[in-house]
């Protein structure tokens, strides 16, 4: 009797029936993560936003929260005398990064002169009178899959859509 090694056909072809069903369940997954990627970034954003319309009133300071549209980057600036500085004193106000597979798309504010879809120059004023600047930040994924929040300028809390909206027509 020979000592055969390898494999045969009906071992391959059940190897690669087996891959394939692998495949057809954790490709679906992969996109659901990201989309738990963009509601977990429109949270976050959702609840610096919040957070900073308290602090500026409790405060009664300046906050700014400033965006790097390029590098999918955020962060808050605080009004120390003449100049915005990021503070050191609390660990929740820290340059944060957009997930994995989520970028900025544009950002819209008061001051901008249409939508800012590059650079490192927009950013939302957080005043202690109790109102922030009426702004629109569109998130986007890999897939295509669009977010929107708004500020609510008189209360700072937000509203989030889970699509492309237009709320600043011109």
């Amino acid at each position: 009797m020979k000592d055969k090694k390898g494999f045969t056909l009906i071992e391959l072809a059940v190897v690669i029936v087996l891959v394939g069903a692998f495949l057809l369940v954790a490709i679906p997954k992969f996109n659901s993560i990201t989309e738990v990627n963009i509601k977990s970034a429109s949270r976050r954003l959702s609840g610096t936003i919040m957070y900073l319309y308290s602090e500026a009133i409790f405060k009664k300071t300046v906050y700014k929260l400033a965006f790097d549209i390029d590098r999918g980057k955020y962060w808050v600036q605080v009004l120390d005398g003449n100049e915005f500085k990021i503070p050191t004193d609390d660990p929740l106000l820290g340059i944060k990064r957009l997930p994995d597979g989520v970028y900025f798309k544009d950002i819209i504010t008061q001051r901008s002169n249409g939508k800012s879809i590059k650079g490192s120059g927009e950013f939302i004023l957080f005043m202690p009178t109790g109102f922030v600047e009426p702004a629109v930040i569109h998130l986007e994924t890999e897939e295509g899959t669009d977010y929107t929040i708004a500020t609510k300028p008189y209360t700072g809390g937000t509203i989030v859509f889970d699509r492309y909206v237009d709320l600043f027509q011109k």
